[in-house]
């Protein structure tokens, strides 16, 4: 492996391992804790607090193992980047607003982080995604194993 394949690897791993993370702690608290940050935000209408809360879990998971795996690797990155993006769009106006937060939300009730930690975190994940991204699949990847043919 290159040294761009290797550093391409560790940003999919990295970001990979902090979603899964972040949604697994998420999905084994109640979705209704979880609600309660969501809605402290107040970027969503309150109708859609609840399935948010009971979905975003679940697509950081999968998007967290889609990355890890190295399946769909660019299509994983682009969702995360975008996932990321929500993430510093929903902070960033809570602190440009004014609205004090319980907590993030990002890792349920296991870190917590000031909206500071929670936007720098986000930043350099946003970072790691689109070079994940930009490069190609590796060989520890499905995406490669899938195009040659196991």
């Amino acid at each position: 492996m290159t040294h761009k394949e290797h550093a391409a690897l560790a940003a999919r791993l990295a970001v990979g391992a902090v979603l899964v993370y972040a949604g697994a702690s998420k999905a084994a608290g109640p979705a209704e804790d979880f609600a309660y940050i969501i809605s402290a935000y107040d970027v969503i209408p309150r109708d859609f607090v609840m399935l948010a809360a009971a979905l975003m879990p679940w697509v950081e998971l999968f998007v967290g193992w889609a990355l890890i795996l190295g399946f769909q690797t660019r299509l994983a990155a682009a969702a995360s980047g975008a996932l990321f993006l929500g993430f510093l769009g929903a902070v960033g106006s809570t602190v440009l607003r004014g609205i004090a937060l319980p907590n993030c939300g990002c890792f349920g009730e296991g870190i917590h982080f000031t909206p500071g930690q929670a936007f720098l975190l986000d930043s350099c994940l946003l970072v790691l995604c689109w070079f994940g991204w930009s490069m190609p699949p590796g060989r520890a990847s499905l995406d490669r194993w899938m195009q040659r043919g196991l």
